[in-house]
């Protein structure tokens, strides 16, 4: 039944009858107009409803939800009459269409909803086949009735255990297609990928020449650092020492994107409605188009580029000392992977190969980030370890492999050097206006500090016990644990207990970072947030404020709302990623099924434990039904299933092998079966006798 709150309104009449108001869903209807209705009780156990033919009765049809008064007599349920008709909106559904006893059903990806197979109405408009991955809708009465569908035969439409029938609304592809599960993050996420006609004729009309008055660094070697697959290139850094050795000059230039996208232009509309890039495994869908990221906006190397630039001096121990925004004019010298610099800081790479201008300011820019990496240790920023994961594929766009990628020094100089000029524009907007685009990120919750306590346990705990959350004292645990076979589950432990990173109005400073003032300026090609910052800069920079005063978003009364609406599209990017990770790795492991693995204990839950299979590259679920036969007590507190006869502790951290059982790409599941000695014949015998708890 559609999840819906079920209205109640209960009289016993007598020790066995019961009557109840609730809604009902229609789930076959035969040629004579017998009907057949269900509903989910309190305890999740569906019932079924029959509704004979009378002409009395309001018009229904196939999926229409129902208001009915019911009562119980002897166990079944019985229809005293239909009140009326709910008007529920019918949610579409993603599904994969499977073949079953030679006909096409469809399997609803999510399987929260509808855990039945579906039968889908024949179309015209959408052809689909065995493994297509669809977009549909359970059909209504209306629908069924203009398709004539009573006359089709009756175990066409199902008896009382009988299938719902759905029309098709879109074919997304393939499940044989690794394509398809880029498309389908994206739908499943409503994501948008095209940019309207508006839209691009505002693009030709662009003046990419800046008459204001800007300062030219063009002379000044700026070299970019990104992954070698990177197209949009936001930042350009330089450093060098100060004329008297005291400290270093740092200078970081931004794309200058508010230039092109003028407030209130459909540009900007897009820009805002869309909130963010989002940057799939095997597919990039822009938050402004390509003629801008990856051309007009992007600092490419050896032309000229509009910059949003900041000076920073900071002293040989790393206090900043002074930082000025400006709007320049740059030529990028230099056009720099991760890969590149670490060997070139390693001695790797010939030096030979590059100007020696380019090799100092690579040997300048990690001096700096020596310096700023000593400063993060002492304010306490949180140090976790967490591997990215990768995926290769092969020159046909198959996924091969999965990679777990660790962060360079490389990485890190650029980190630092966005964290410091991230600072410096909070830094400057607070000196003017109290409310903007913040970056926070609060402090764990006291149910989650508690959790990541017990999970811990003593000593390490600790660190913990009695005190204020502060990522230094997270550290202290990583630092204890960072030698030992415990360190990768720690980090995912103290990952967890943290709260989500958003965006908000004011100032609530940034838990993992340790800093008080944050805001996100370095990235306007592909974060609306950055933009917002970009234009409240430059107002600070022509007014040439001297007090705190209203500036371009103080005007903004529905800042607030922007701040949900980017944090919320920032969500959506990270689970239409996460997921299309998910299944991408699923369908790399289909070819492993049976395969017995290495797996750690990674979390544990009432219906069973989540394991790290082969060493961290992916995740599968070890259903409960697959631990030695016995009845298994969940401890929330110590996230531990621990069997009563037979005394089994099963604990986040526990290593153990088990068997690819199953693999669904579709939905980006792996599911492993327990595969350790103890696991015998005698449990598979006890386990066929088994009876269900009640």
């Amino acid at each position: 039944m559609v999840n819906h709150k079920e209205i109640e309104k209960i009289r016993k009449l007598d020790s066995t009858k019961i009557t109840k108001i609730l809604s009902a869903t229609v789930i076959s209807i035969d040629n004579d107009g017998f009907a057949v209705c269900k509903f989910e009780n309190e305890d999740q156990i569906i019932h079924n409803i029959d509704i004979p033919f009378n002409h009395n009765n309001i018009v229904f049809g196939l999926g229409d939800i129902l208001l009915v008064e019911v009562q119980l007599r002897r166990n079944i349920w019985k229809l005293i009459k239909i009140i009326k008709k709910v008007n529920i909106v019918r949610k579409q559904f993603f599904a994969e269409v499977k073949l079953k006893s030679k006909n096409l059903v469809l399997q609803e990806l999510d399987r929260t909803k509808y855990k039945e197979n579906i039968q889908p109405i024949p179309s015209d408009k959408h052809s689909i086949k065995n493994g297509d991955i669809v977009r549909a809708q359970i059909a209504s009465g209306k629908k069924l009735n203009n398709l004539k569908i009573k006359k089709i035969k009756k175990n066409k439409l199902g008896n009382k255990n009988g299938n719902l029938l759905a029309e098709i609304l879109e074919v997304i592809g393939s499940s044989f297609d690794p394509k398809t599960f880029s498309h389908l993050s994206i739908k499943e996420n409503d994501i948008k990928t095209n940019f309207s006609q508006n839209i691009k004729e505002e693009i030709k009309s662009l003046n990419t020449y800046d008459h204001d008055v800007r300062s030219d660094l063009s002379s000044i070697p700026f070299v970019t650092i990104d992954g070698a697959d990177a197209k949009d290139f936001d930042d350009a850094v330089f450093a060098q020492k100060l004329l008297d050795n005291s400290g270093w000059k740092i200078i970081v230039s931004i794309a200058d994107v508010s230039y092109f996208v003028k407030s209130g232009s459909y540009l900007d509309k897009e820009a805002k409605e869309r909130g963010n890039s989002v940057y799939l495994p095997n597919l990039v869908i822009p938050m402004l188009p390509e003629e801008l990221s990856n051309e007009l906006c992007s600092l490419k190397p050896n032309v000229d580029r509009l910059c949003l630039t900041v000076e920073i001096k900071i002293n040989n121990d790393g206090k900043k000392l002074s930082h000025k925004f400006f709007r320049s004019m740059i030529n990028s010298k230099k056009r720099l992977t991760y890969d590149e610099v670490e060997n070139i800081i390693d001695n790797k790479i010939s030096h030979s190969n590059y100007k020696t201008e380019i090799i100092d300011v690579i040997k300048s820019l990690y001096d700096v980030y020596l310096i700023l990496e000593k400063v993060r240790n002492k304010r306490g920023a949180l140090n976790l370890d967490l591997p990215e994961k990768k995926i290769l594929f092969d020159d046909k766009n198959w996924p091969t492999e999965v990679k777990k990628i660790y962060g360079l020094r490389s990485n890190k100089i650029i980190e630092e050097l966005m964290i410091l000029a991230n600072v410096s524009a909070a830094e400057e907007i607070q000196k003017y206006n109290n409310e903007s685009i913040y970056r926070i990120h609060e402090p764990p919750s006291p149910e989650k500090y508690q959790t990541l306590i017990d999970l811990i346990g003593k000593p390490l705990a600790n660190n913990l016990i009695g005190k204020i959350p502060h990522p230094s004292l997270m550290n202290k645990i990583l630092d204890q644990t960072r030698d030992t076979s415990d360190f990768e589950i720690i980090n995912q432990s103290i990952l967890r207990s943290q709260s989500q990173a958003k965006y908000n109005n004011l100032n609530k400073s940034h838990f993992g970072l340790a800093l008080k003032n944050y805001v996100h300026f370095t990235s306007p090609i592909r974060r609306y947030a950055d933009l917002l910052i970009h234009r409240q800069i430059i107002q600070i920079i022509n007014t040439k404020q001297k007090k705190k005063n209203t500036t371009y978003l103080k005007k903004n009364s529905d800042l607030e709302l922007i701040c949900e609406h980017i944090s919320n599209t920032e969500r959506k990017a990270i689970v239409a990623e996460r997921k299309t990770i998910d299944r991408l790795i699923a369908l790399i492991y289909q070819e492993r099924i049976n395969q017995i693995i290495e797996c750690v204990v990674i979390s544990v839950h009432k219906f069973g434990m989540f394991v790290s299979i082969d060493n961290g590259v992916a995740d599968a679920l070890m259903p409960v039904r697959e631990l030695p036969y016995d009845w298994y007590n969940y401890s929330q507190i110590e996230q531990s299933l621990t069997g009563e006869s037979n005394g089994l502790i099963f604990n986040v951290g526990m290593k153990l092998k088990a068997k690819i059982a199953e693999v669904n790409s579709s939905t980006g599941s792996i599911l492993v079966k327990l595969h350790d000695p103890f696991r015998n014949n005698e449990f598979q015998k006890k386990r066929r006798k088994r009876h269900k708890r009640k």
